[in-house]
């Protein structure tokens, strides 16, 4: 048992663990906080997503390190003035950084030549971070279009207090599992909800279809082997 702990560690998997854990803290359980303290969690889970995000990821393109930096100073800077404009900063460079490492991951996954522990990982948390994506999008526009989403059990008009209904809706879609109760109600938001539900759907049918076809082929392999 302390051998495979050992092992499971070496294989440089420890740090998707807490990747996935940090990620699946953000949002399954911040949204169970109160504010103040649901909007300085956000603010320190995506802080240390990105330190996760910089650790896991390859790292080859000259711009992920810079982009690194400016969407952490951005976020608390954004988090202490609470200016509009550095809040649209701040997001936009959220969406690229998260972008960098989804391409990242998925790359990896792309090369695997068979299914380890880290790719069923990576896999799981690119979906996810997709979803923070499309929740990042959606809040922008709400925070300059407040009328292109309708959001019957919101309390307040801050986009960032909507954080945890912007994800919720976003996974939702996603899932194509669509309660109704979060409208989109412009044409263009009405589009972008069936893009999210598009890539959900084709995510998971060529992200397993994907690891299936690696499982299978490594299987040959060894047989022929034998």
């Amino acid at each position: 048992m302390a051998f495979s702990i050992i092992k499971f560690f070496r294989e440089g998997i420890k740090w998707n663990v807490v990747f996935l854990s940090t990620v699946v803290f953000t949002i399954f359980f911040i949204p169970v906080f109160h504010e103040p303290a649901q909007k300085l969690l956000y603010d320190l889970a995506f802080t240390l997503i990105f330190l996760l995000g910089f650790i896991t990821s390859d790292r080859k393109h000259p711009a992920f390190l810079p982009i690194a930096i400016s969407a952490v100073v951005l976020l608390w800077v954004s988090a202490s003035l609470k200016m509009p404009v550095l809040f649209a900063f701040s997001y936009s460079l959220n969406i690229i950084f998260f972008g960098f490492v989804i391409m990242g991951m998925v790359k990896h996954l792309i090369d695997a030549k068979t299914v380890t522990i880290r790719i069923i990982l990576e896999s799981i948390i690119i979906y996810l971070l997709i979803g923070l994506i499309f929740a990042m999008v959606i809040s922008l526009i709400d925070h300059y279009d407040p009328m292109a989403f309708s959001f019957p059990l919101s309390t307040d008009n801050s986009s960032v207090g909507h954080l945890d209904a912007f994800m919720y809706f976003t996974f939702i879609t996603l899932t194509t599992t669509g309660f109704g109760d979060i409208i989109p109600k412009e044409p263009y938001s009405r589009s972008l909800t069936i893009f999210i539900a598009i890539t959900g759907q084709m995510y998971i049918a060529i992200i397993v279809a994907t690891l299936v076809g690696k499982y299978a082929a490594a299987r040959h392999e060894d047989r022929n082997e034998e």
